[in-house]
């Protein structure tokens, strides 16, 4: 309680400067505590006070926007519910276009409790109608909204044990249960006149359900439910049932996840998840719309995952027929076709995650210009890192935010710009790099020939530098006494590991270098940390050149033209960044071990039916850059290609500002998330228990890839 008051404090003292601004602002001051949950019904976002054991209610259709006051103004509403509230679910409905509607009730319970709280949602009544008592632990509760005129809201839930209502279907002993609860609407209610809740799944021993979700219910059709199972034997799975009491689990699955491998439905396995969600009807195309509940959204559940792919969101095929779900629901595929990839976000674990039909979101492309982009069903993830996700459930992949426009994706590629010695661009520009990923298709490049496969390209810069300087081997003094042999110099014995033989010594003085260079004869180890480098004075030329330069009195060292003359940095040239040298034609290797991380359009692995030949190759995929250009190109010494890897992707993450001078500096752990369009502005509004506060996001304003600190709305 502490902690959301003085949160509140800080954010409320910046609220005056910023009101009339696009920058951070807070309003409705609510004194939250305990805001681990938030549920959208009728344009009102129902919060958790756990601490108050209380629910309060941000309006969206007043302006200023602010929690519905109680009948004394001067206080916020609290609808008093179930102790220590920290989950919420709602009666999701649909109307006949598949079109999500809200439904009469909100429904409130916490973790390890016993009871739930039955909450009004309508705007004109906000209170709770009863409360049921259950007699066993809750794990998980779903509802639907009445199907039809004067038909029940149905509250499902389920039971740790057994109640005695259970015996009779499930027997004595054994796991829990899923029960039925029947609720007639608000007007007239009486709860002594509730019918009894029946059981309608039984539980495997040891079993305890995660989450479940109502797959969209119809009139005269039994309910069928969606479950996330976690046994204590440390396994989990997926599964859809019918509310019939037959106990009949239809499993989901998934492609046995291996590195490097595209998956081929043929090993299958059980899904572990700890949430679920699904979705209304959304339109594809003029010709295509979804039928609502087509895909169910999971969060996978790490702490019993036994695969390689344990964190993040995968979506799962009931089929295109709501009337006919598939008998084998698998992994879904993505709008390219192929098996979808898991989505993960950038750090952390995911905390939340909700679907949401036509909202627009605002995408810095990489022509510079912000397009506000309507997404027929947006995904959002928040994790416990504080990183937020967007992502396109409609295509079941993620944002690529680094296109030309709209409609135009671009080829991974790599650029290699020449320049001087002093990093100056040279007006004669050439190629002299080759990047190649064996098996893969050309694309464009510049100043380079590039085979590259979209969705697989690392990011990074590196620097060719032809006769670079050798790291810790430029500006050194040399002893002027030494005569025998002449123009001898001598280093430690480390720095000097990275010097051959036909090298070049080049001296100097505070004026500039000598315009004659040294070879570098051979190099001798004096057994006492010190290596000497003699030089090669067998050119008579040579030594006539030389001769004013004697008595300079520092030295550099850098590769010499024949032997390996490429000087490689990772990054900036220094010694942090030096990577090795390379001889005219020899490959680096970039990066090893590459898999694809999205599927861009036109991918062809993994499709039904397969394709044949393909353009794309399987992983695991090796990057090289070759450097082509020697002793009888038009490079100097000091020349370098910079070479910078352009993979073209880009996702959609974003988080809050959170540093020392930013009012939002206690919002660092996002939960739950929910998002709607008020009033043709795209909002999404997430709980955030570390600040006792829920954040209202701009989606049409929000910047990716970087704290923000504007367009956010903090209501504590």
């Amino acid at each position: 309680m502490k902690r959301g008051f003085l949160a509140a404090l800080l954010l409320s003292g910046a609220s005056f400067a910023l009101a009339c601004s696009d920058t951070t602002s807070t309003a409705g001051a609510a004194g939250l505590s305990g805001t681990y949950d938030v549920v959208l019904a009728n344009q009102l976002v129902f919060v958790t006070s756990q601490d108050r054991d209380e629910l309060r209610v941000l309006d969206l259709t007043r302006s200023p926007r602010e929690f519905i006051p109680a009948p004394n103004p001067l206080e916020p509403l609290a609808i008093p519910v179930i102790a220590r509230p920290d989950s919420l679910t709602r009666d999701v409905g649909y109307d006949a276009s598949g079109n999500d509607v809200s439904g009469p009730y909100i429904y409130a319970r916490s973790s390890g409790g016993r009871d739930i709280s039955v909450v009004a949602s309508a705007r004109e009544r906000l209170t709770e109608v009863t409360r049921l008592s259950t007699g066993q632990l809750i794990t998980a509760f779903a509802a639907h909204a009445p199907v039809a005129e004067g038909a029940p809201s149905v509250l499902y839930y389920a039971l740790q044990t057994r109640p005695e209502a259970a015996e009779q279907l499930c027997g004595p002993f054994g796991g829990g249960v899923v029960m039925r609860q029947d609720l007639p609407g608000p007007d007239g209610f009486d709860a002594a006149a509730l019918p009894p809740a029946l059981p309608v799944f039984c539980l495997k021993p040891a079993d305890t359900v995660m989450s479940m979700i109502t797959l969209p219910a119809r009139a005269d059709v039994t309910d069928s439910l969606v479950v996330a199972i976690r046994n204590v034997s440390g396994t989990s799975r997926l599964v859809r049932v019918t509310a019939d009491g037959a106990s009949v689990e239809i499993p989901y699955k998934r492609p046995r996840p291996r590195p490097f491998t595209v998956p081929d439905y043929t090993d299958l396995v059980d899904i572990p998840a700890r949430l679920l969600v699904t979705h209304p009807s959304y339109k594809v195309s003029e010709t295509v719309t979804e039928p609502a509940g087509r895909y169910v959204f999971a969060v996978l559940d790490e702490l019993t995952c036994n695969t390689l792919d344990c964190e993040g969101v995968i979506a799962l095929d009931n089929g295109p027929d709501p009337a006919a779900p598939s008998a084998a629901p698998v992994l879904a595929r993505d709008v390219t076709g192929a098996p979808m990839l898991t989505l993960r976000p950038p750090g952390g674990l995911p905390t939340g995650l909700t679907l949401r039909t036509g909202l627009e979101v605002r995408e810095f492309l990489s022509d510079g210009v912000a397009y506000l982009t309507s997404v027929p069903l947006l995904g959002i993830v928040p994790s416990s890192s504080g990183d937020i996700t967007l992502f396109r459930a409609d295509e079941r992949r993620q944002f690529n935010l680094d296109r030309s426009s709209p409609t135009t994706p671009l080829d991974a590629s790599v650029t290699a710009e020449l320049r001087d010695s002093s990093e100056a661009a040279r007006s004669d520009q050439f190629p002299g790099i080759i990047a190649s990923e064996p098996g893969c298709p050309q694309v464009e490049a510049t100043n380079a020939t590039a085979f590259l496969c979209n969705g697989t390209v690392p990011g990074g810069a590196y620097r060719f530098v032809y006769q670079g300087v050798l790291p810790g081997l430029v500006g050194l003094s040399r002893d002027l006494t030494q005569e025998d042999p002449p123009l001898l110099v001598e280093t430690t014995l480390a720095t000097a590991r990275g010097v051959v033989p036909g090298d070049s010594i080049v001296l100097a003085n505070n004026a500039g270098a000598c315009p004659a260079v040294i070879p570098v004869l051979r190099l001798e180890d004096q057994g006492n940390g010190l290596t000497r480098i003699y030089p090669d004075l067998s050119d008579p030329e040579l030594v006539t050149a030389i001769e004013p330069c004697a008595s300079y009195p520092l030295f550099t060292v850098r590769a010499g033209p024949n032997v390996k003359p490429y000087v490689l940095y990772a990054g900036d040239e220094n010694a942090d960044g030096y990577v090795q040298r390379l001889d005219v034609n020899e490959p680096y290797t970039a990066a090893t071990f590459l898999d694809y991380y999205y599927h861009p359009d036109g991918f062809d692995l993994g499709l039904d039916p397969p394709r044949s030949p393909t353009k794309y190759v399987p992983g695991p995929l090796t990057l090289t850059l070759t450097p082509t250009l020697g002793t009888q190109s038009r490079l100097v010494p000091g020349d370098r290609y910079l070479v910078v890897l352009q993979p073209r992707f880009r996702r959609f993450n974003f988080r809050v500002d959170t540093s020392s001078t930013s009012n939002l500096a206690v919002y660092t752990l996002p939960a739950s998330v929910v998002a709607t369009e008020v009033d043709g502005s795209s909002l999404a509004f997430l709980a955030y228990p570390s600040a006792d506060g829920v954040l209202q996001v701009a989606l049409e304003q929000i910047t990716d890839n970087v704290p923000n600190l504007t367009y956010l709305r903090a209501f504590q």
